[in-house]
């Protein structure tokens, strides 16, 4: 408990700092920050790149995660499917989707649910040369030819990086994939990659959640959509053994958000893209933004003296 008290102190510390800052938008970043870098400590508040960053590259590809990473982001996040041949790819539709994704000239494949396809048919989209409409825009540089990675291709290209994943499964309703297969082959691709530390699983499938947690409970889980269910969201993470929540700014006050970290539970929050959204979670103190907007996010943290 002294260790937790001590440790939400110096928190509180660099977010009173952050948060006058972010009231003044002063332009340079504050002393807690960089004395936090000094002694080691990761910044107040992290940054997940959603999708790796979909307002600024592909969503869910390789270029995207490589130029999160280049940004300097602590977490890249993605979203996990199972093939028709059981491979983990990460994509985020249960179906192929066309706004973005194209089959390649001369192909014979065509559009349909992931878990229809082989892991060699989904390697016949491009998916890089387009953009979901809501995620267009004047800053999104296309990669055309970017196909739809294996799990197992992200984990190995960050694995000696400095970046925590964030991995999302995904079982659409009514599937037939097993969600103990899931996590026991998302197990062995993390003990493969030596990321056991450094992977975090995050679903609304509890299943998966549940099952991960005991074929391996070394890795972290966290918890979505859990205000759907309950108010009490400490008593559902330790139903489910998470120690990590994913909350939107209308779901938690400050104070819950202290008393979740008390008890060892990550706070991150929703979805956010834009500076009257972080605004809002800095002042809640959440341990990291979700975003797809990482560069902006971050410079939004060092302008309020949050991030070096």
């Amino acid at each position: 408990m002294m260790h937790a008290l001590k440790s939400r102190s110096i928190r509180n510390r660099h977010l009173a700092a952050g948060l006058a800052a972010v009231a003044m938008m002063l332009p340079s970043a504050g002393s807690f920050a960089q004395d936090g870098a000094a002694a080691g400590r990761p910044p107040p508040i992290a940054i997940i790149a959603h999708r790796g960053g979909a307002m600024l590259r592909s969503e869910n590809s390789m270029p995207a995660f490589r130029h999160a990473a280049d940004l300097g982001v602590e977490y890249l996040e993605f979203d996990m499917e199972m093939t028709a041949d059981d491979r983990i790819v990460v994509y985020h539709d249960a179906a192929i989707n066309p706004d973005f994704c194209k089959p390649d000239a001369g192909s014979a494949v065509t559009i349909a649910a992931v878990r229809e396809l082989s892991f060699a048919q989904t390697q016949a989209f491009d998916c890089g040369a387009g953009v979901r409409p809501s995620y267009a825009g004047s800053r999104h540089i296309a990669a055309p030819g970017a196909r739809i990675p294996e799990l197992g291709e992200v984990l190995g290209a960050f694995k000696d990086g400095d970046a925590r994943i964030f991995a999302e499964t995904k079982i659409p309703k009514g599937s037939d994939v097993d969600p103990v297969k899931f996590a026991t082959l998302l197990d062995a691709a993390v003990r493969e990659n030596g990321l056991e530390d450094r992977l975090i699983l995050q679903s609304f499938d509890f299943r998966t959640i549940d099952a991960l947690h005991r074929i391996n409970p070394r890795i972290r889980t966290c918890l979505l959509g859990v205000p759907r269910l309950t108010r009490d969201y400490l008593a559902m993470l330790r139903q489910h053994e998470a120690s990590c929540i994913v909350l939107s700014h209308d779901e938690a006050d400050r104070a819950e958000v202290g008393r979740l970290q008390d008890a060892g539970i990550l706070v991150f929050s929703g979805v956010a893209d834009d500076e009257g959204a972080w605004h809002k979670y800095v002042t809640l103190g959440v341990d990291a933004i979700f975003t797809n907007d990482p560069e902006r996010a971050i410079q939004f943290l060092q302008r309020s003296g949050i991030r070096d």
